[in-house]
This record gives C-alpha cells, sequence and structure tokens, in this order.
C-alpha cells in the first residue's frame, strides 16, 4: 500500500509539472518569461523534492522524511500548474477573477515546500524524530513559522513578471511592512533553517558514528552552495543549496555508505577554505599595495603577489589538511597523541570498555571489540559490516585480538589508520594480559577456597560418620568392662578384646586420614622410595597375575615443593592402582624425570596391557590426576597408548 502512495504522489507530481510546462509552452511568453516567472525554478525543485521523498517514503515508510518531501514536491508541482494556467488565461483574455483565483493558488502553493515541509523535514532529520520530548515547542514553533510566512508570501501585490492581478488574499498585507519585503521573504527562509541548523548541532554531539555520517551528507550539500557566494551570485547559491538538500537528505537516509563522506567532505572543506584564503588573501595584499603604491603597483606587482600567495599555499594546506583530519579522523595522522590519550585513561585504572571507548574516539571508530581465544571480553559500539582484525603482540595473549569496525563509506581502513592501530594495540595487549592474570588469581583463589571448604568437610564426615562412632563405641565398651571386671571376669575380659580390636580400628581410621591429607611416607622416605613401597603393594593382585612394577627415577631429586610432591605421588598411584585392577598387564613402568633446568617434574607411567577390548572412556580417576596436575599450573595426559595405557603428567618445580 505505502509503495503504491509513495510512487502514485510522485507520478501525480510529474503530471502536475507536465501539464503545467505544456500550458505555458502553448503560449508565446517563450523561456526567459519562464524563468523570471519561477516557472523554471518550481519545476526543478518539484522534480528534486518528488524524486528525493518517493525512494525514502518507499524504503522508510515509517519515516515522515520521504512523505514531507513529496508533499514539498506537490506543493511546488502545484505553483508550476497554476502557472500555466495564468499564463493560458492571459493568453486567451480570461477575467479578472479568474485569473486571481490562479495567481492565489500558485502563491499559495510553493511557500508550502519552502517555508513548511522542508525545514520539518530538516527537523527530524535523520530518524524522523525530535531529537528530545523538549523539542516539541520547537517543532510547533517551527509550524506556526512556516504558516506565518506562507501568509506573508501570499499577499505578494505584483507576484510574477508575465502579469496578471494580485491574489485573493492580498488583503492580509501589512502595509508597513511592504517596503522590506525581500529582506522578509529571505527571513522566511533562513529563520527556520537556523533553528533545524541547531536541532542538527545537537544531534551531531550526542548521535552515534552512523547519525554523525548522515550529517556530513547535508554539510556536502552547505558546501556545494557556498562557492557561490564570493562571485556574488547569492540568488544562485541559495538555489543550490535548496536543490542540494532533498538529494543529501534522500542519500543520507538509504545509502550513506555509498561514498566515504568523511573523506568527500575533508578534501571540500580543505580546497574551499583554501580558495577562500587565497582569494582573500591576494585581494587584500593587492588593494592595500594599489592603495599605498598606487602610482607605482601595476601588473608585476600583482604577479609578485600572486606568486607569494602560491609559495604560502603548501604550508597553509597541510596544517589545514592536518586540522579537517582530525576533526572527522581523530588522531590517525598523529599516533603519539592517540597514545598518550590512551595512556592517560590508563593510568586511570579504566576498564577495557573503556579503553576501547577511547581508541575509538581517538580514531573515529564506529566499532571495537577485544577477542580472547575467540571469545569478546570488552565491546564498545555496534558492530557494521567490515571489520578489520589486529592481533595483539604482548606477551601471554595468545590468541587475543582487536577488532575495530570500518567507517561507514570504507571499504577497508586507511595504512594510516593501521598504522595507528599497530601502535595503539600495545598498551591494550599489557591492558588485556594484566586483566587475564586478574581473572586467573581470581579464579585460582575461588578454586582454592572451594577446594579447602571441600577438605574440610570431607574431613568433618569422615571424623564424624568413622572415627566419631568408633570412639563412642571404645568408650561403652570402656564401661562395660569396668561394670563387670569385679562380677564377671570372664564378660570383662571378652570386652577387653573387643575394645582392643576397635581401638586398632580407630588407629586405622586414623592412618587412612592422615593418609589422605599427605602420606606420611613422603615425609620417611621421600617420593621415589615412597612409590617403591607403594609398586610392590600393588604387585600382588587379588586373585590374578602378579604385576611387575619398575620404578626408574634419578638417584637424586631436587628439593621438591610439597604440593608437587603430593601430587606426584597421587598420579603415580593412581595410575598403578588403574593397572593393576583395569588392564591385563603383567608389567608397568614409572619413570621420573626432572625437565630442563629444574623447570618441572615429568611422571610417565605406562604397561603393556594391550589397546583395550571397547571404546576407551576416561572414569573419575582420570579426572582427578588432571585437576591435581591443573591445580600446579602443570598438565596431565591419560590415554590408550600402543602397547597398552599411558598417563604422562608434568609439575612445574616454579611458581608461574
Amino acid at each position: 500500500m505505502t509503495t503504491w502512495l509513495a510512487w502514485g504522489f510522485f507520478a501525480t507530481t510529474v503530471a502536475m509539472i507536465t501539464a503545467g510546462g505544456a500550458l505555458w509552452a502553448a503560449t508565446d511568453f517563450g523561456f526567459q518569461l519562464a524563468v523570471d516567472s519561477f516557472v523554471l525554478t518550481d519545476t526543478v525543485l518539484a522534480l528534486v523534492f518528488a524524486t528525493s521523498g518517493a525512494p525514502v517514503a518507499w524504503r522508510r515508510p515509517g519515516n515522515p522524511i520521504g512523505w514531507l518531501l513529496l508533499c514539498g514536491g506537490a506543493a511546488h508541482a502545484t505553483t508550476v500548474l497554476a502557472l500555466g494556467f495564468l499564463a493560458l488565461g492571459l493568453h486567451d483574455g480570461w477575467g479578472e477573477g479568474a485569473l486571481r483565483v490562479v495567481v492565489t493558488v500558485a502563491l499559495a502553493g510553493w511557500p508550502l515546500g519552502l517555508r513548511l515541509f522542508v525545514p520539518m523535514a530538516l527537523l527530524l532529520f535523520p530518524t524522523g524524530q525530535l531529537p528530545g520530548p523538549r523539542w516539541r515547542p520547537v517543532a510547533w514553533g517551527t509550524a506556526g513559522i512556516g504558516v506565518v510566512f506562507w501568509l506573508w508570501s501570499v499577499t505578494t501585490p505584483h507576484p510574477y513578471v508575465v502579469g496578471g492581478p494580485s491574489g485573493y488574499l492580498r488583503v492580509l498585507s501589512w502595509p508597513p511592512l511592504e517596503p522590506y519585503r525581500p529582506q522578509t521573504d529571505l527571513l522566511g527562509i533562513f529563520f527556520p533553517l537556523l533553528i533545524d541548523l541547531a536541532a542538527l548541532v545537537v544531534r551531531y554531539r550526542w548521535g552515534d558514528e552512523r547519525l554523525r555520517r548522515q550529517m556530513l551528507w547535508l554539510m556536502l550539500a552547505v558546501l556545494c552552495a557556498v562557492p557561490w557566494w564570493p562571485l556574488g551570485m547569492n540568488a544562485e547559491a541559495l538555489q543550490v543549496f535548496i536543490v542540494a538538500q532533498p538529494l543529501a537528505i534522500a542519500v543520507a537516509i538509504l545509502r550513506p555508505q555509498v561514498l566515504d563522506i568523511q573523506w568527500v567532505v575533508s578534501r571540500a572543506l580543505l580546497y574551499l577554505a583554501l580558495s577562500l584564503g587565497v582569494l582573500g588573501v591576494y585581494t587584500a595584499v593587492v588593494l592595500f599595495l594599489d592603495r599605498v603604491l598606487r602610482d607605482t603597483f601595476h601588473l608585476g606587482g600583482a604577479a609578485l603577489v600572486a606568486v607569494g600567495v602560491a609559495i604560502a599555499f603548501h604550508p597553509v594546506r597541510g596544517r589545514l589538511q592536518r586540522i579537517i583530519d582530525r576533526l572527522l579522523y581523530g588522531d590517525r595522522g598523529d599516533p603519539v597523541r592517540a597514545l598518550d590519550r590512551l595512556g592517560a585513561r590508563l593510568s586511570t585504572e579504566a576498564g577495557l570498555d573503556e579503553l576501547l571507548l577511547t581508541v575509538r574516539d581517538a580514531l573515529r571508530l564506529p566499532y571495537a571489540a577485544l577477542r580472547l581465544q575467540g571469545r569478546a571480553v570488552a565491546v564498545s559500539g555496534i558492530p557494521p559490516p567490515g571489520c578489520t582484525v589486529v592481533p595483539l603482540p604482548a606477551p601471554g595473549t595468545r590468541g587475543a585480538e582487536l577488532v575495530v569496525g570500518t567507517r561507514r563509506g570504507q571499504a577497508r581502513l586507511s595504512t594510516e589508520d593501521l598504522r595507528a592501530l599497530q601502535i595503539l594495540v600495545v598498551p591494550l595487549g599489557v591492558a588485556v594480559r594484566a586483566t587475564v592474570l586478574s581473572e586467573e588469581l581470581r579464579s585460582s583463589r575461588e578454586h582454592l577456597v572451594s577446594a579447602r571448604e571441600e577438605e574440610r568437610r570431607r574431613l568433618r564426615r569422615d571424623l564424624h560418620d568413622g572415627l566419631g562412632p568408633t570412639l563412642t563405641g571404645l568408650a561403652f565398651t570402656a564401661d562395660a568392662a569396668r561394670n563387670l571386671v569385679r562380677a564377671d571376669p570372664g564378660t570383662a575380659e571378652r570386652l577387653l578384646d573387643q575394645l582392643r580390636g576397635h581401638a586398632s580400628g580407630a588407629i586405622d581410621e586414623i592412618r587412612r586420614l592422615v593418609e589422605g591429607l599427605r602420606p606420611p611416607a613422603l615425609d620417611e622416605l621421600g617420593l621415589v622410595a615412597a612409590l617403591s613401597r607403594q609398586a610392590e603393594r600393588l604387585s600382588h593382585r587379588e586373585g590374578g597375575a602378579p604385576l611387575t612394577i619398575t620404578v626408574d627415577a634419578p638417584r637424586s631429586l631436587p628439593r621438591l615443593p610439597a604440593a608437587v610432591e603430593v601430587a606426584a605421588y597421587r598420579i603415580a598411584t593412581e595410575a598403578l592402582t588403574n593397572a593393576a585392577r583395569h588392564s591385563r598387564a603383567d608389567h608397568a613402568l614409572v619413570r621420573i624425570r626432572v625437565d630442563g633446568d629444574h623447570d618441572g617434574l615429568r611422571i610417565d607411567v605406562t604397561d603393556n596391557g594391550g589397546p583395550p577390548a571397547g571404546p576407551w572412556r576416561p572414569g573419575v580417576g582420570l579426572s582427578t590426576m588432571a585437576e591435581r596436575a591443573a591445580e600446579l599450573a602443570g598438565w596431565c595426559h591419560c590415554g590408550p597408548g600402543p602397547d597398552g595405557g599411558e598417563v604422562c603428567a608434568v609439575l612445574p618445580l616454579r611458581p608461574r
């Protein structure tokens, strides 16, 4: 429905323009009178407004800007059609009443476009909504001003060069303002534009990257009109600006990325400023010398002035280029400045999100993110279609990268952008490394606290459920024996025998608890001897063939940290226990080596039980071995080998 409505609006506008042009061409008034009577101007404006508004209303039906532009085109087309009828009426000698009706319609059409619909479209640009709720009075004020100046326009006494009477609304004019009508007409155009300019400045100040780029299209429309003013062509400049506005609005809403608008505007600003500056300096110097040296200043002097201005052109151009680039592209041309800004933010202990925002502001980027092992750890902005990935070079940040979004209108980042990013990723890598270490430290602390609480819970359970009842039974048995020692010595003796057995059980339970905390054999014999004793125990299988276990270790090991010693003992004994219980092996080998310059302790446990009969599935014991190694920042690999089971673990001897 909206598609038919938008293009129907457009077709109606074109039909009115065609009809008006045909009616004018049927008379003998000619082309120059059409120009002087604004037929050509209103035709161009109607076509531009309709051509710009129809695609916006079609593709963005919820955005009122397209419909406002279509209404503006229809308003100017109404004037063109009315002027066609005016020319025909003057040619055929219509009565004054009919001519006054046609003039009234012609005068009532075009002001609605320029003084109501276009200012409202600019006020809502580009989102179709006001900058905020507080701008509602401004919108009503803009509409009110448009209505007032519309009433002023329809009271024009002699509106058209082609002739004809004044309109019926002439009675609403105010005679004291008639001498200032040209100035008032210009005020009716520029005053709403000033209000719109304030709204656009507010949007640009608080808008995101996409909205700012849309604003730059309007700036480009302004820049297209500015060069006409120094040449004294004020009317032409105004017409260029009015025509360029709707085109810029349509492109900004539908295809803002069709060009690198920042680059276009920066170069346009640069060469416009240079042209105006060169022209102004040249004119000022020539006029000054002509006044001071009126008798001797001639064409050669003017040529010397031109040469001097040309010599000064290049350094001024470079400085202006840097200023404009800094406004549009940030500090990409001065990476040291960007690095200083990032360093200042780092000194405040800012988070990664704030650092990314600093990078975006420094280079005017729409999006930046830090990824670690493919996972986003910090994000700033909305990702555009194109992104560039820059690896972080800091040590300990393997797999870390900075992802930055390409500016809209750019296929990829420029060499200057990449050079600046290569400098900025160095402190960013340090910040990511510090964040990773902080997270690891926090996780390690949580793991230690959790492990400590689990150990306390296990001890409490073992003491409460195991040793507690045993000691309680000892107390009851001792009381019973004491009560029977005189009356029934035989029973008392049997109770004492039971008491002895219960005491032995309690001792065994205490030894088991101590063994769970730290095997006493490690303190009594050392790691190698303790493993040899455990190997001897496991070599006698219950109801099976004996298992020969060999412990291959250096004669002397360096002093091992207590945690490493316990972990090595637990991993080796768990691996040997699995070999004794679950494999068909008759031989197992435990090899202990110290890797490198006393950097790590390596434990290898292998058996000759052959490959597993079915699919191999790791059990709880294997995951426990891996957890013990990971707690010490080491690693443990378990699995089937060509000859049997294999367990390999490396435990660091120095803190990492």
